[in-house]
């Protein structure tokens, strides 16, 4: 056993030598199993060894056996590549120095004088067969370490000494351009066919060997079956191998008789026989015996595939069962192949030990096709078993690498006997499920072109291969998807899955390349193909259909899929896409772009946008973005470069004298110390190194360019196929003009193009890969050329070149591999698939205006993708168009994503923030959180990017617009934005200053400027305020820096900042004040605005330490100003409040500017004609005498001044007058103060108010509302007057909702400005509050409750007036409500009454049309909310009252402002719609604020609900619920369980109500006609008993009654009776509202019966619970709300109310939009048809139990049973 165990490790040396990764040439040397060379034949080492020996026991190289062998070493010496050594002319070979002469060196020398010469290889003739090919590079001891297998080296087995040598590397690994073998029909080494009498003597040789070897094999065997017997030795078959493979490449195997060959493949057949179905175990533990009949049969299997696939071979040896068993042979052997080396998948296919597996493979193939889940489960077993086993045997790589061989040869038999169509199928199945397995993939490579082979030659076939394609997609394990190991040529880090590269080349197959073209022809021959010239085409439609087919079953599938495995074949079909857009554009792979182009069609069809399921389309949406992505990157690539030989495309009509001199048209550098060429064709100029060519290499004279050789190349051709077509003209005495015409002139373009089918053609290897790309690459241009037909023959002749123009170019004209990428990149923007990217681009856009946001979100990331490959893209028209529509989106999640993908790319890209500025500046009004947020850092990073930025003093206004935001995220965003603009300390020393003398930094300078302009353009400067304050606080920092502490540095920096700014505006305001300019006034005013909103901060930034009194010094003259106008007035108040906040700061102002300026200050007090500046005046006056202590002696004269000048004014004088009483009021509010210290200063007080109640009592209303302003001054400094009863008369006349509009707002702005003044003393007082607030602060600011519980003279004076101040929140003019409002944010914040009343009103004001108030209205109640929960909820219902009342009264007002009369008996008559719209947003929003309390919301919905039943027979209450109505249908529910709750209660109120209702408004309408109609029949003689009605007939019936009815009509009614009947009616009419709204939700939200049955308010929320709604508005229009005043009104009110309730039995959940969207007529009793109406209670309700069913079944039986109450349980 051990010597046989020995014998076959030597068998297997050749295949353990060959187990290596992809290496060099120099590191595969050592490791092959030849003997070691001597150093004249390139080896290492100076010993020659036959067998691996180690050195030390190297015996002589002239031993007898050695030199025995010397044929076949100058056999094999011949046909050695040497290639990889680079050797260049000039280069000597090397002199081999031996201590010894050599015999063997003699005797090779003797059998081949050349056997140690080379030559330089060049560019050749093309090799004139295909040789068989064994891999030699295959795998490594470890499979999961394998890499780069399919970048594989051939080997050829020569008959003379049985050894390998290197061969041209196949097309899945092509690494470099290949060289031709040494000697290869080169001129200067001949080597032609061996003479006839040579080769009949090896011929009779290997005949000889042949009948001893068969004779051995027949004498061991005669006795014995077939398949029984010992197997021949292992060394013999491979001897026999290594001969078979000598004869066949000599190319004379086909001159065996055919005799011999039959003995021996039946010979052969014997031994496979022997070998089937037995195979080698995964452990090392291997029966020998197996083995050795394994590797017997593998080597005949060899032996006779080499024999039946050479060409010329007779047709006896195509013996079918010899075929079927080397089929049925090696896919056994195949299977497990794929066992033993992948653990996972032998635990999957072969779980029990004992299993054989043996011919039922496909079957077990076929079970994995299960369901995505169960491989999944079966592939978690298989983890745990997969490390017991992950060693593979020496014998299984041997086997796995001849199978490797044996496919090859397999491939080659394709196309030389036809097998059978079961032959076939199996040989696919098994080449197929080798992609399932793991670490072979050697094999798989192999698989693939015995695929494509099948593809190429069995057309019949070609469906099911590509069926069997898509469904390996889902065969394959989930843990073996997206496994990338096909290695690219030359593309190191780049890899693609397996089945992508199958897929590829079956489409490149797909071309149908003519079998005469596939062959090796000479130049007459290629042109004498017989094809059509149509083919081409047919061709590419060929390809075009296979694709289709493809992408046809794998989106059918996608489609068919469950819901749960979508994701799964969405990744699937990505890792397709990915795949080949990798391999788009590489020259070895024309067919990836026809692949994804048919793809791309399919998805802009039904498979895809335009599918029904909306998974299919957002796949599609995906997958064409990421296509048109690729493709706007690969046409962005094409434009910028510029590279010398694509510029022939773009510049077809250039001129070649443009090309510039003394550059490099490669490099574009100059001579830089190199050498340059010029070619002799085009002039360009070329360094040496950049052509390729080194150092050593001397080019000729007349060297040529790679463009001009390929020109001449088509020259050449295209001379060749004219002359080729005028002979075949004589011959056929035709000649055809456009024949001629056609082959005149070459286009650029064409020699480009033959650039790349030369690239392929020399650097292809020897199989057909690169053939049938060069041939996809003519079908796709065929198809192009208008004029192609013409030209058939020219392009068949392009297909081989090589053979028709031999011997063309050197070395150094091939192209690089870069060059071939680059020229493929710009050849595929000329094809189809590139010019789709406007359709692909067209539908995309199109996408963003779908209805589903889902989808318009997914076009959005589509088109982003395609801006990321070129930003510039966003400004073409159409994408701006439709990016800018999605600003609009009413989705928030798109509207976010639409800025996202312009804001992306707003630093790089100034031009795109440009284009895009005015409608992101629209999205910071958003309202939307996050879309405000990103509009806002869009703008900010407008402005960083680009210091020029033409807009950003309008982006600065639009986002200091924001500072108030309701969110405070956002507010800190706008100020840690201008943080950055204006108050961030820059990095870097400021040495360059302003302008001469100028203190401040011009980095400061510029700063203040972009302020002021911001402040020129705004309004007002109270945002700025903000701004500026909270950055001197630096507040905005986020939570994590505040609790750590802000930097003291940092708030320091910003300090010293805005001193400086403070600084430099009051420098320019003396710049503009020194320009000789008549508007100085004008020009100041922004500077002076900035200052005064810098004072209103912190005073203190206007009094440096340097010199406290600079800026009043500096400021003062301008009050001297005569000019009298706004502007002036503007500048004049903010130079006043400035001196005024500046001055107590000051320790000991100037005497002479104290004087001077009381001085002035009179002046304008008495001079000045705007009142804001006289305010700002005496106030300053008042401040100024305080602090230059003169007392109240300058306060009490300007008063008594005023008091005279009031007694000496008359009437008639308003202006003046009302103007004294303005000042008089201002200099008591302001002086008393300083009076509180004279004697007579409640004198003087009291003397103010009772003057100003003289002319509060005149007839000319400015006077009034003059002396109502003066009288509010005086009340601030003596609130305790507004106790008394004269005044508080006087206020509450003037809150009266009878007063003017004028006098309401004044007295309302007095007590605004009392409460506000009164706040300030407050917190002035408390040192606790460091915060000072101006009244130029105030605005719409909503801080914290503070204050609240002071019982001061404040709280005491507000509650007194706090229901007139109520009152005005609701008074019909806008500026009423305003200020109302105001007054009442600031009572809630100083807490002076209690919340809870102000809760009514602030609802009611959420309804105001006037957006200011309904925002701080809510803003107001969301505080009251968080402070008071219980205070907000129980004023719910009481709010929605008052809300009501409230747009009533506006409707009534603007009736009557446009004089129109309101509609009786409709609400909407009452109120306008747009005022309804406003009421019906603002409860909404109420609700939003309850609505995540169930508790809250329940509470409210049910406190709505029970007004319907709260027993109101006032006709004015029927409106009110109308409006409830609508209130409630239009709430904004998220949950089911809103909905649910709210026709719960519906329910609730229907069943304890509806029964006792009906039977009363049943009994009332029979009694009163019953009675009456007896009255007016005997009044006209006519006698009929209304008893008898009872037994009529119901038709019958109504027409009495309604003949009744109408006799009835014209007599009176008891008024007693109609009360009765109106009562009910308007509870009926409550009830009926009820059932439209539980209508309305029921088909909304579609609600079925049963689920609002089943609802339970108790019952806890399910979560993830989504909610439905249809857009079906809510009408209600049709609902009579009159009451009626007849009997005929009467019975028609029951019968309709009787309708609403039979109606109410309708499931409604089944009524669609697209069905009903509107309640049909209610059913009267008019028609006689609908309801049947008795006189007898009992008649009555069999027929209600005809439409109440179930649960809704009656309770009691009539009134007797219940009291007369019956309840109904409803749903």
């Amino acid at each position: 056993m051990a010597g046989s165990s020995d014998e076959i490790c030597r068998g297997l040396g050749h295949e353990r030598s060959c187990r290596l990764s992809n290496t060099t040439h120099t590191e595969v040397a050592p490791c092959l199993p030849l003997p070691s060379l001597p150093v004249f034949c390139g080896a290492p080492d100076r010993e020659l060894r036959l067998f691996d020996e180690p050195s030390s026991s190297a015996r002589s190289l002239d031993r007898p056996e050695i030199v025995a062998q010397a044929s076949r070493i100058a056999d094999l010496l011949r046909d050695t590549d040497i290639s990889y050594l680079n050797l260049r002319g000039g280069v000597g070979p090397t002199p081999y120095i031996c201590s010894e002469p050599l015999n063997l060196y003699t005797k090779v020398l003797q059998c081949n004088s050349d056997a140690f010469g080379y030559f330089i290889p060049g560019l050749v003739k093309e090799e004139n067969c295909h040789d068989w090919v064994s891999e030699k590079n295959s795998f490594q001891q470890n499979v999961t370490i394998i890499s780069h297998t399919q970048r594989e080296y051939e080997e050829v087995i020569d008959h003379s000494n049985g050894n390998l040598t290197n061969e041209t590397p196949s097309s899945v690994s092509s690494r470099k351009p290949k060289i031709k073998k040494k000697g290869s029909n080169d001129a200067s080494f001949p080597k032609g066919p061996d003479s006839p009498e040579l080769q009949d003597g090896i011929v009779g040789g290997f005949c000889e060997m042949l009948e001893d070897f068969c004779g051995r094999a027949e004498t061991t065997n005669d006795d014995l079956d077939e398949g029984e017997g010992p197997s021949l030795p292992l060394a013999d078959i491979k001897l026999l191998v290594n001969e078979i493979m000598s004869i066949r490449g000599k190319k004379i195997l086909h001159l065996v008789p055919v005799d011999a060959l039959v003995r021996l493949l039946n010979v052969l057949d014997r031994q496979i026989h022997q070998g089937q179905g037995l195979s080698i175990d995964e452990n090392e533990n291997s029966d020998s015996d197996i083995v050795s009949l394994v590797i017997c049969a593998l080597e005949s299997t060899h032996a006779s595939l080499a024999i039946m696939t050479h060409h010329d071979m007779p047709k006896q040896l195509y013996k079918e069962e010899i075929i079927e068993r080397i089929l049925d042979f090696s896919r056994h052997q195949i299977m497990e192949s794929m066992l033993a080396c992948d653990p996972s998948y032998r635990a999957l296919h072969k779980p029990r030990e004992n299993d054989i597996f043996d011919g039922d493979e496909d079957e077990e193939f076929d079970a994995d096709v299960g369901p995505v889940g169960k491989r999944r489960r079966n592939f978690r077993s298989v983890k745990m078993k997969k490390s017991t086993g992950n060693k593979v045997t020496a014998a299984v790589y041997a086997i796995v690498q001849k199978l490797c061989t044996i496919l090859g040869f397999m491939k080659d038999l394709l196309s030389i006997e036809r097998l059978s169509d079961s032959c076939i199928l199996q040989l696919v199945k098994t080449s197929f499920a080798t992609f399932l397995a793991d670490n072979i993939q050697l094999l798989q490579l192999k698989a693939i072109n015995l695929i494509c082979g099948v593809f190429a030659s069995y057309e019949q076939h070609r469906n099911f291969l590509i069926d069997e394609t898509f469904q390996l997609l889902w065969k394959l394990p989930f843990s073996k998807r997206a496994i990338r190991s096909y290695h690219l040529p030359d593309e190191e880090q780049r890899q693609i899955q397996m089945i992508t590269a199958l897929l590829i080349q079956l489409v490149q197959c797909s071309a149908n390349l003519p079998k005469a073209l596939g062959q090796t022809l000479d130049g007459n021959s290629i042109l004498e193909v017989s094809v059509d010239a149509n083919y081409p085409i047919k061709c590419h439609d060929a390809a075009t259909e296979a694709c289709c087919i493809f992408w046809t079953g794998v989106l059918q599938r996608f489609t068919a899929v469950k819901s749960q495995d979508v994701s799964e074949l969405k990744v699937i079909m990505e890792n397709l896409v990915m795949d080949l857009l990798t391999t788009l554009n590489l020259p070895e792979y024309p067919a990836s772009a026809l692949i994804l182009e048919v793809l791309c069609v399919l998805l802009l069809q039904n498979a895809g946008l335009k599918s029904k399921d909306i998974s299919a389309r957002c796949m599609g949406i995906d997958l064409l973005g990421t296509v048109a992505a690729r493709l706007k990157r690969d046409a962005v690539l094409r434009s910028s470069d510029k590279f010398w030989i694509l510029l022939e495309v773009v510049g077809e009509h250039s001129d070649v004298s443009t090309n510039p001199r003394d550059v490099c048209s490669i490099c574009l550098d100059g001579r830089g110390g190199k050498n340059l060429i010029v070619c002799q064709g085009c002039e360009r100029c070329f360094h040496a190194d950049c052509t390729g060519a080194t150092g050593q290499e001397v080019l000729p004279r007349g060297w040529s360019c790679q463009l001009c050789l390929c020109k001449k190349q088509l020259t050449v051709l295209q001379s060749f196929c004219k002359s080729h077509c005028n002979v075949s003209a004589s011959k056929n005495q035709t000649v055809t003009q456009s024949a001629s015409e056609a082959s005149d002139g070459i286009t650029r373009l064409e020699v480009v193009q033959q650039m790349l089918l030369n690239y392929l053609q020399e650097a292809g290897s020897t199989d057909d890969g690169h053939l049938f790309a060069r041939w996809f690459y003519l079908c796709l241009w065929y198809k192009d050329d208008p004029k192609a037909q013409e030209k058939f023959t020219y392009y068949i002749a392009r297909l081989k070149s090589k053979a028709i123009v031999r011997d063309f170019g050197t070395i150094s004209s091939l192209l690089t591999r870069e060059s071939a990428k680059r020229i493929s990149l710009a050849l595929g923007q000329n094809n189809s698939f590139s010019r789709g990217f406007d359709k692909i681009l067209y539908v995309l856009l199109a996408s963003l205006r779908e209805s589903s946001p889902v989808l318009r979100a997914k076009a959005l990331r589509a088109v982003s993708v395609i801006v990321e490959a070129d930003p510039e893209f966003l400004c073409e028209k159409n994408v701006q168009s439709a990016v800018e529509g999605r600003f609009c989106d009413s989705a928030i999640s798109v509207r976010e994503a639409a800025l996202e993908l312009v804001g992306r790319h707003i630093a790089s890209h100034p031009d795109v923030g440009l284009k895009y500025f005015e409608k992101v500046a629209e999205r910071i009004k958003d309202t939307g959180v996050s879309v405000r947020k990103r509009a806002i850092k869009i703008i900010r990073d407008m402005c960083t990017s680009n210091a020029n930025f033409s807009e950003s003093t309008n982006a600065c206004i639009e986002i200091v617009s924001r500072v108030n935001d309701e969110e405070t995220s956002i507010q800190d965003l706008v100020c840690k934005t201008f943080y950055e603009f204006w108050f961030e300390e820059p990095s870097g020393a400021q040495t360059q200053f302003a302008g001469d003398g100028s203190s401040v930094p011009l980095e400061v300078a510029k700063k203040t400027e972009q302020v002021v302009e911001v402040l020129r353009r705004m309004p007002n400067h109270q945002l700025l305020v903000t701004v500026i304050r909270r950055n001197l606080t630096l507040d905005f920092f986020p939570q994590s820096v505040k609790a750590v502490g802000i930097n003291a540095v940092s708030l320091a920096s910003v300090r010293r900042r805005c001193e400086l700014m403070c600084k430099c505006l009051l420098e320019r305001i003396l710049q503009v004040d020194e320009t000789i300019n008549e508007e100085v006034e004008v020009r100041a005013l922004p500077y002076v605005l900035a200052l005064h909103a810098f004072c209103i901060v912190d005073p203190t930034l206007c009094a440096p330490a340097s010199d406290p009194s600079q800026f009043v010094v500096t400021l003062q003259p301008y009050l001297k100003s005569q000019v009298d106008n706004r502007v002036v007035a503007q500048l004049l108040e903010s130079i006043i409040f400035i001196i005024d906040v500046v001055l107590p700061l000051l320790r000991k102002p100037p005497t002479s500017v104290i004087e001077e300026l009381e001085q002035d200050l009179k002046h304008m007090i008495v001079r000045h004609s705007f009142l804001t500046v006289v305010h700002a005046c005496i106030r300053c006056l008042c401040s100024l005498s305080k602090i230059a202590g003169k007392g109240a002696t300058l306060v009490e004269y300007l008063i008594q001044v005023f008091f005279k000048r009031l007694e000496s004014l008359g009437a008639d004088n308003k202006q003046q007058v009302g103007r004294s009483l303005f000042c008089l009021g201002l200099l008591v509010r302001y002086g008393n103060e300083l009076m509180v210290t004279c004697d007579n200063h409640n004198l003087t007080a009291l003397k103010s108010v009772s003057l100003l109640k003289n002319y509060l009592r005149e007839e000319d209303f400015s006077i009034k509302v003059r002396s109502l302003q003066a009288l509010g001054f005086v009340l601030i400094a003596r609130p305790e007057y507004m106790l008394e009863k004269d005044i508080g008369k006087i206020l509450e006349a003037t809150l009266s909702s009878s007063s003017d509009a004028r006098l309401k707002m004044q007295s309302l702005q007095n007590l605004y400005e009392y409460l506000l003044d009164t706040e300030s003393q407050m917190e002035t007082e408390h040192a606790s509050n460091t915060v000072t607030h101006y009244p130029e602060e105030t605005g719409q600011r909503v801080p914290v409750a503070a204050g609240a519980g002071d019982t001061n003279i404040c709280g005491g004076i507000i509650q007194l007036y706090w229901s007139n101040i109520l009152g005005r929140c609701l008074d019909a003019n806008d500026q009423v409500r305003q200020s109302a409002l105001k007054i009442v944010e600031v009572v809630l914040r100083q807490g002076l009454v209690h919340p809870i009343t102000a809760v009514p009103y602030l609802i009611a004001l959420e309804t105001d049309p006037q957006e200011v108030n309904s925002k701080l209205a809510h803003h107001l109640l969301m505080n009251m909310n968080e402070k008071y929960p219980a205070f907000f909820e129980s004023r719910l219902g009481d709010g929605l009252q008052m809300s009501f009342g409230f747009i009533q009264s506006l409707a009534s007002f603007s009736v009557e402002s446009s004089n129109q009369n309101k509609v009786p008996g409709n609400v909407k008559g009452k109120s306008d719609s747009s005022i309804f719209a406003h009421s019906r947003l603002g409860i909404s929003r109420i609700y939003r604020l309850i609505r995540g309390n169930r508790v809250s919301r329940n509470k409210f919905m049910s406190s709505v609900v029970r007004k319907f039943d709260s027993g109101s027979s006032n006709q004015s209450f029927t409106p009110f619920l109308v409006y409830c109505t609508e209130i409630l249908a239009s709430l904004p529910f998220t949950l089911p369980d809103e909905p649910l709750y709210l026709i719960y209660t519906i329910n609730r109120i229907i069943q304890v109500r509806a029964g006792a209702l009906e039977s009363e408004m049943k009994a009332l309408c029979s009694r009163s006609l019953q009675g009456d109609a007896t009255k007016i029949s005997q009044e006209n003689g006519v006698v009929q008993d209304m008893g008898a009605l009872s037994i009529c007939d119901s038709n019958h019936t109504e027409v009495a009654m309604m003949h009744a009815m109408n006799s009835i009509d014209s007599c009176g009614i008891s008024r007693e009776d109609l009360q009765k009947f109106q009562d009910a009616c308007h509870a009926a009419i409550a009830l009926q509202l009820l059932l439209k709204l539980k209508r309305h939700l029921k088909i909304v939200y579609n609600l079925n019966d049963a689920r609002c049955q089943a609802f339970s308010p108790n019952e806890p929320l399910k979560s993830g619970e989504t909610l439905s709604r249809q857009s079906i508005p809510f009408n209600i229009n049709g609902t009579p709300i009159s009451l009626p005043t007849t009997y005929k009104e009467m019975t028609e009110k029951y019968q309709d109310f009787k309708a609403s309730l039979k109606e109410d039995t309708i499931d409604y959940s089944a009524y669609t939009a697209n069905i009903k969207r509107k309640r049909p007529p209610p059913r009267s009793s008019r028609g006689g048809k609908s309801i049947r109406e008795t006189g007898d209670d009992e008649e009555d309700d069999d027929d209600d139990g005809d439409w109440t069913s179930g649960s809704r079944r009656l309770s009691g039986g009539g009134q007797k049973s219940n009291g007369g109450r019956r309840t109904r349980q409803r749903l």
